[in-house]
């Protein structure tokens, strides 16, 4: 699902298969609304229910995993009376979602305060909100009748408007309506040191994959640091920057020809041994068997 230029943005419907493969790291952004069924979205270690109606929004270097729900609901009649799930007839889970391209979120980012983008991050989901689902239905609606339009030029700076306008409007919601912000996201303290450090791993998880690097930008011990990301996802920040690190690199293995010794240097490792046996480590394959 990545978007490759010219093309830098798309609008479709999708029963979201890739992301089911496992994590991975987005290279675009998504507004994404469900259209049926129900799932559980992972976002940087995060878990969001989606169901019907529900809308999301998620953004470049965002680590997502997806889990469709649809197999226990299907299969508990079966096992109540002694069968079993044969994966067969299951209900469809499927979302209509506008992706554009990191590009373009950097243009629609340029006349926005921080605090907007900060406030999408923090609290990007909406499950039973009439209004931001209406919002989101007709402005897909609109983009749809210039994305049919086959000869049409223009359709950048369509999204472009059309995600300036949501972004303002569902933080001046969340401003407006304190009461429909998450208990996890009213612990503010909390959530902005963790996006703090999301954003500071997104910008130097080459440079570095050492816990005291992230904690001494951000002028907090380790120790408290482990307490912030332990809270909000239930791993180490040790783990998540490994995580991150090995997606990044594997997809550079997969899309890039570079030499794995020249990717070694890249991430500051010592040497190509040692980053061989840092990728199996976590990965279980060596960075050649990966490529091939």
């Amino acid at each position: 699902m990545e978007i490759k230029a010219p093309q830098e943005a798309s609008l479709s419907l999708s029963q979201m298969n890739e992301w089911q493969q496992g994590p991975q790291v987005l290279t675009y952004g998504a507004i994404i609304i469900c259209r049926k069924g129900k799932a559980v979205l992972r976002v940087n270690y995060k878990e969001w229910k989606i169901y019907e109606g529900a809308v999301i929004t998620v953004f470049p270097n965002d680590v997502v995993e997806l889990r469709s729900d649809h197999c226990e609901a299907h299969c508990e009649p079966s096992l109540q009376s002694g069968g079993h799930c044969d994966g067969q007839s299951r209900p469809s889970f499927e979302v209509e979602i506008l992706k554009y391209s990191a590009s373009l979120l950097r243009e629609a980012s340029l006349q926005m305060e921080q605090t907007v983008y900060s406030s999408l991050r923090e609290d990007r989901c909406r499950q039973d909100s009439p209004i931001v689902t209406n919002i989101i239905n007709c402005m897909f609606a609109l983009l749809k009748v210039y994305f049919n339009q086959a000869d049409c030029t223009c359709i950048p700076q369509l999204v472009l408007c059309q995600l300036k306008s949501f972004f303002i409007g569902f933080h001046e919601y969340l401003q407006r309506n304190p009461e429909y912000r998450s208990d996890e996201v009213k612990s503010y303290r909390v959530r902005k040191l963790f996006n703090n450090f999301m954003m500071l791993m997104e910008r130097d998880y080459k440079l570095s994959r050492d816990v005291n690097y992230y904690a001494r930008l951000m002028n907090i011990t380790p120790k408290y640091l482990t307490l912030i990301v332990r809270q909000v996802t239930g791993h180490t920040p040790k783990i998540i920057i490994d995580q991150y690190v090995v997606l990044q690199i594997k997809m550079q293995l997969q899309r890039t020809t570079q030499s794995i010794k020249e990717i070694a240097w890249e991430y500051h490792f010592s040497d190509a041994s040692f980053f061989c046996r840092y990728y199996k480590k976590h990965t279980g394959v060596t960075p050649q068997q990966e490529r091939e």
